[in-house]
């Protein structure tokens, strides 16, 4: 792979986005990554480096991506780089104060700030992947609609009025917001490259470096460890509803990232769905695949799975499915990769997580 393929990845340490990079490195690109720390730089490519010991990796800081040109020098300094893939999107639901500070300029103005510097910089530049989010296909009041149905074609019809006073709804709007300016520059400014956006849903899966585990986990990562350490409940089938909503693999969506720099999906958003989920499915897999943990983790009501699954939003991805050919990794195996990579890590380390 030449220096002419170099991918740059932003938020590089992130969930999502170490899992992009982990694919790109098994392939041989060039990567070039944004962190807001130094530490968290150093952690990405110490990590990677033992990894894969020829990996040709940096990691830039960008302290503040809303930053106006923050994105700039990196461009002016690496005339190899021929992708962008703009993961980064900092959130912090504990915020308190102007929501518009914490969600939507970072999430608006780091979009921009990425695509002007490509446009004005980096003419070399021929495809960008942006990850968006199922934030801005289906608004919080939709998730338990059943007979609502997200897919690739659909945005929210949240406004940031109506959003703007609370955190989650907050957050979501900024990411519909986001990425329809994404759309809006291309369809304004014209320039060199293609645009193609990835809309996760709920995203499940091991952690690339196991030791991330000792670390302050993202929000859906979080998810497996805090049900299976929950208070039993045997009589209420309720109890392990929330959360309840869709899900994908973190290596099924890295994967569409890394597809949409090495096919031609233009203009195109793909969106993919493992399946539905809830808490009480999560049980039921960690019981089913663990005996060893019978006892240690609740057992809820089993049969409750159906009924929380008929009060779930439902989803089509076929169009990404056939466009992209992607196999998809389902439920039952994300959640035993999760369990199982916490039951090693506990083993080596004597830290308890479940």
């Amino acid at each position: 792979m030449s220096l002419s393929n170099t991918v740059l990845v932003t938020g590089a340490s992130g969930f999502i986005a170490l899992h992009v990079i982990d694919l790109l490195l098994s392939k041989n690109y060039p990567v070039i990554g944004t962190a807001r720390t130094q530490e968290k730089a150093d952690f990405v490519v110490s990590r990677f480096k033992i990894k894969y010991p020829n990996a040709n990796i940096k990691v830039v800081i960008v302290k503040n991506i809303a930053i106006p040109n923050a994105f700039d020098s990196i461009f002016k300094e690496n005339k190899d780089i021929k992708y962008v893939i703009h993961v980064a999107s900092p959130v912090d639901f504990t915020q308190t104060g102007d929501s518009e500070e914490y969600f939507l300029k970072p999430a608006v103005n780091g979009t921009l700030n990425i695509l002007n510097g490509i446009k004005n910089f980096a003419p070399q530049v021929i495809r960008v992947v942006i990850t968006s989010s199922m934030a801005a296909v289906a608004e919080h009041s939709s998730f338990s609609d059943a007979l609502f149905i997200c897919s690739e074609e659909i945005w929210s019809p949240i406004t940031w009025d109506k959003a703007k006073d609370n955190n989650i709804t907050a957050y979501m709007a900024s990411k519909k917001y986001a990425e329809k300016t994404a759309w809006d520059f291309l369809k304004d400014e014209n320039p060199n490259f293609s645009l193609t956006t990835v809309i996760p849903p709920y995203v499940f899966g091991p952690q690339v470096f196991e030791d991330s585990l000792s670390k302050s986990l993202n929000e859906t990562s979080k998810i497996i460890p805090e049900v299976l350490t929950r208070e039993d409940n045997q009589t209420d089938p309720n109890a392990f509803n929330n959360p309840s909503a869709i899900s994908a693999d973190v290596r099924d969506i890295a994967l569409l990232h890394v597809l949409a720099i090495e096919n031609d999906y233009s203009n195109k958003r793909l969106f993919i769905v493992q399946g539905k989920f809830s808490g009480q499915e999560i049980l039921n897999i960690a019981n089913e695949h663990f005996p060893e943990l019978k006892g240690k983790i609740p057992k809820g009501v089993p049969n409750a799975v159906e009924d929380h699954h008929d009060h779930t939003f439902g989803y089509n991805c076929d169009a990404t499915l056939k466009l992209t050919g992607i196999k998809l990794i389902y439920l039952e195996k994300t959640v035993a990769d999760v369990i199982q990579q916490i039951l090693n890590y506990q083993k080596k380390t004597g830290k308890q997580i479940i």
